[in-house]
């Protein structure tokens, strides 16, 4: 399902930084910090000039196809400070949920697992809308 991530050395910076402050506030679900952690340690760091133009990154517009009806949903992953009450309806997913720390470091054509209403869901990244590292 999911290889390799790679994760630009600008994000992974930034992320560690926000990390740390929501494990302090304790406002996030330990269990999606951890899994945050291990992506981050997991992933390859690159340079900004070397990311490629079908990873999602922070601030990537992304379209998601669920292999099970065919449907696609368009987010775009976000920070959790740009994450307001309105954001589901305008395609925001936070990076410190189940489904943004998921998507994170995926590549056009990867299949990442989501948990909805207790059930699995498996799930393309179609299409890369926007890629703001890769520019």
């Amino acid at each position: 399902m999911s290889g390799k991530r790679f994760l630009s050395k600008n994000d992974h910076q930034r992320i560690l930084s926000t990390l740390e402050v929501s494990a302090q506030s304790k406002v996030v679900q330990p269990s999606i910090l951890e899994i945050i952690r291990k992506t981050l340690s997991k992933a390859k760091k690159i340079d900004q000039n070397q990311v490629p133009q079908d990873l999602i990154t922070m601030n990537s517009k992304f379209v998601l196809k669920d292999l099970g009806n065919a449907e696609a949903f368009q987010f775009t992953l976000v920070y959790p400070d740009e994450y307001t009450e309105n954001a589901p309806a305008n395609g925001k997913l936070s990076l410190f949920s189940a489904h943004g720390s998921a998507v994170l470091g995926a590549r056009v054509g990867e299949v990442v697992r989501w948990e909805i209403n207790g059930m699995d869901k498996y799930l393309r990244v179609q299409e890369l809308l926007y890629q703001p590292a890769a520019i």
